[in-house]
């Protein structure tokens, strides 16, 4: 083993610029954007979940304060709504979705009707033909939009039968680069493998879908003409279902209902839900439709509570969720493998103090916005970076703000229980205890390897654990 004396490992590290990322409890990131922040000849007023794209940028929908609203990507404001002039882009849902080149999609309301916009101009809007539908069937609305790294953008679409404005079903649309749509799944299309059963009329394709960053998989909830509402809901992947409403889950219980779905480029996939089992275990999260953890379960030191507000799975098999804990509120964890999420660990609770990266606390979380309602709440790309909208309050708890902010993940091959903290808990003692075992055997066992078997790399691995923050 080498030897070298822990203040001066700590002075190299400090050299190198190596900075604490975590000091009694204070987490450390940076802010992205965030509520009254100069923007577009305006200030912002309300920010929306975040998205990103395969290089790991993020983008937003962003409310202005002058009713306008923008798109943020990356580092900044690449399209505001009066662009479209002298057409008018009102208003606009959370949901979008960013592609690598700088493409985005949201929904706004063009010319007053419901609509979905993009980097080239306006993609479809109410009361125009519906696309793959008889001449006189017209598009009711567009929403949930999302886009794959290519550009390739999907949401759901309504359309009426050509005899009146109401909904007479929706569909699942997709646009290719072209500008090409297409329909993925309609109203009326056969489940595989259900002896018939068909989407539901008029609503039967759910809101909740999402297709993996290359195109290659995609999840999705639809609902069934089973003629009850107790067993018609199913998980779609890549067509076929792999969970149904009322049908036995494996783990004692029945599925009851989904929520959020996320899959990658390997097919894996994730979605969560309530089961038919007793009210305070029955939330979960699902990996490949097995269930993975449940309410009442503990993670980290945390008892998962009754909500999950949102989750994703990347391309590295990372995943990250929100769950509602007994003891820390809404939690914010990270699982390094997601076939064991039951091994994840914390990186934000609210109530933790947060460090913009000017060093120490310089405000309170107090929520995390994502909401399993209204669309998916986090995107977890391969850069090492997770994004999150939260709210913030000063320290003296004058001033309660929104913001998004980014998080570093644990590197790779550091695993924040291998060393007996949960990630986003380290500090400066933390340091100096490894530091010190480092350089005295007979205390090394202290810390879980048998005695004698720290080297050089494990002390660069906890310094740069300890040091990790967004760029």
């Amino acid at each position: 083993m080498r030897s070298i004396r822990p203040h001066t490992i700590l002075v190299l590290a400090l050299a190198a610029g190596a900075a604490p990322a975590f000091a009694g409890g204070t987490v450390s990131g940076s802010i992205v954007v965030k509520e009254g922040d100069a923007l577009s000849d305006s200030a912002v007023n309300t920010l929306n979940a975040p998205f990103t794209n395969g290089d790991g940028k993020v983008g937003s929908v962003v409310a202005l304060a002058d009713a306008r609203r923008a798109i943020w990507y990356d580092t900044g404001v690449i399209f505001v709504s009066d662009d479209a002039l002298p057409d008018s882009l009102t208003g606009g849902e959370g949901t979008m979705g960013i592609g690598d080149a700088a493409e985005f999609i949201y929904s706004p309301a063009f010319n007053g009707d419901d609509a979905v916009w993009g980097e080239d101009g306006l993609i479809l809007s109410e009361a125009q033909q519906a696309p793959g539908f008889a001449t006189g069937f017209l598009s009711t609305f567009n929403s949930r939009p999302q886009m794959i790294d290519d550009g390739t953008s999907f949401w759901i679409g309504g359309i009426n039968d050509g005899a009146g404005s109401g909904t007479f079903q929706r569909a699942l649309y997709r646009r290719n680069p072209a500008g090409v749509i297409d329909i993925v799944s309609v109203c009326g299309d056969v489940i595989p493998d259900t002896g018939g059963l068909t989407i539901d009329f008029p609503s039967g394709v759910d809101f909740d879908h999402h297709t993996a960053g290359d195109g290659s998989h995609q999840i999705r909830v639809v609902l069934a003409d089973s003629g009850s509402t107790t067993d018609d809901g199913f998980v779609l992947v890549d067509g076929s279902p792999v969970a149904r409403e009322a049908s036995p889950t494996g783990d004692g219980d029945n599925w009851d209902n989904f929520d959020i779905v996320s899959i990658n480029a390997s097919g894996n996939y994730l979605f969560s839900g309530d089961t038919d089992g007793a009210s305070a275990s029955d939330e979960f999260i699902a990996y490949n439709g097995a269930i993975a953890l449940r309410e009442d379960d503990v993670v980290d030191g945390l008892t998962l509570g009754s909500s999950v507000g949102a989750l994703s799975i990347n391309d590295l098999g990372q995943a990250v969720f929100i769950w509602s804990t007994d003891e820390a509120g809404e939690t914010l964890f990270f699982a390094a493998d997601a076939s064991d999420l039951a091994s994840a660990v914390k990186l934000l609770s609210v109530g933790d103090l947060f460090d913009d990266g000017e060093g120490g606390a310089d405000w309170t979380i107090t929520d995390f916005n994502a909401s399993n309602i209204i669309g998916p709440g986090l995107d977890l790309a391969e850069d090492g970076s997770v994004y999150v909208e939260v709210d913030i309050e000063t320290l003296d708890q004058v001033t309660e703000l929104e913001a998004i902010i980014c998080l570093a993940l644990p590197p790779a091959g550091c695993n924040a229980a291998d060393l007996a903290e949960p990630f986003g808990q380290l500090n400066f003692d933390d340091v100096i205890a490894f530091l010190t075992a480092f350089s005295n055997m007979e205390a090394a066992a202290d810390l879980a390897p048998p005695s004698g078997q720290w080297n050089f790399d494990d002390v660069i691995a906890f310094l740069t654990l300890f040091g990790a923050g967004c760029p």
